[in-house]
């Protein structure tokens, strides 16, 4: 499979009356682990290029990039990443009437009023997204499963891998309005190269997911749960690891019988 990894980076978190500064993108293919493509898009500096050329190769390239992925991976990209780059993308889409690379179909309209439940890797995506069935995201997945969001950070905890920034969201932002273009894009690939190293273990070794939401005790093994990922990159939970979720259903063998314990003391 054709993988898209991505990440971006805005103004602020508004949709409305913030934009994205920078996308990074990672393409991979998942049978051999072979990066194919790394790229950081730095989109302010597009838009005020007096080139105009510039701004339109760069939204062709994210459309193809969207286009050719079989999978699309972002952090909370659900809900955040894409709805913004879905956004940015309208404009160009209806003023340039394009379409995919097969001419097969036309980007529908956005519509920011509109959105759909369709499933653990759509809900939250707007009606007029057509790359939202290829979406995979562990925060979105964590809350769907666990019943709690998870940070990237702490995911990367939990399955043990190792996290190098030199920054946070916060001076992004502040890097983006001082136009510090290397810092911000250094750190836009850093979570890009992060979230590709917790794709690549999720879907080889599973995902880890702490049963325990924010402010409770540590998880450890017995309040964790595991994620695994088939073939083409879609979650299931083996049955032996839902032991822990059904003791409170009564047509589980594992249900607890509080009238033994209560006889027992």
């Amino acid at each position: 499979m054709k993988v898209l990894v991505l990440d971006i980076e805005t103004t602020g978190l508004s949709k409305t009356n913030d934009i994205i500064s920078v996308i990074g993108t990672i393409v991979y293919e998942s049978l051999n682990n072979t990066t194919i493509s790394k790229k950081c898009y730095n989109v302010m500096v597009a838009e005020d290029s007096t080139d105009k050329n510039e701004i339109i190769a760069m939204k062709k390239d994210i459309i193809n990039l969207l286009d050719d992925a079989d999978c699309v991976v972002a952090f909370n990209g659900i809900n955040f990443d894409m709805p913004f780059i879905v956004k940015w993308l309208h404009d160009f889409t209806k003023q340039h009437n394009v379409s995919d690379p097969l001419g097969k179909r036309k980007t529908p309209e956005y519509s920011t009023d509109t959105v759909v439940q369709t499933g653990s890797n759509a809900r939250g995506s707007t009606d007029n997204d057509r790359w939202k069935h290829k979406y995979l995201d562990f925060c979105r997945l964590s809350k769907d499963y666990t019943g709690s969001y998870i940070s990237l950070n702490n995911a990367c905890l939990e399955n043990k891998i190792k996290i190098a920034k030199n920054g946070s969201g916060l001076q992004a932002i502040q890097w983006a309005k001082d136009k510090k273009w290397d810092l911000l894009e250094s750190y836009c690939m850093q979570d890009v190269v992060v979230l590709l190293a917790l794709t690549q273990h999720a879907t080889t070794s599973g995902l880890i997911l702490p049963l325990t939401g924010y402010g409770k005790r540590k998880a450890t093994k017995e309040n964790t749960m595991v994620l695994y990922f088939d073939a083409v990159m879609q979650p299931f939970v083996h049955e032996d690891d839902t032991n822990h979720n059904d003791i409170f259903d009564t047509a589980s063998p594992n249900v607890l019988d509080f009238h033994a314990s209560v006889d027992k003391k």
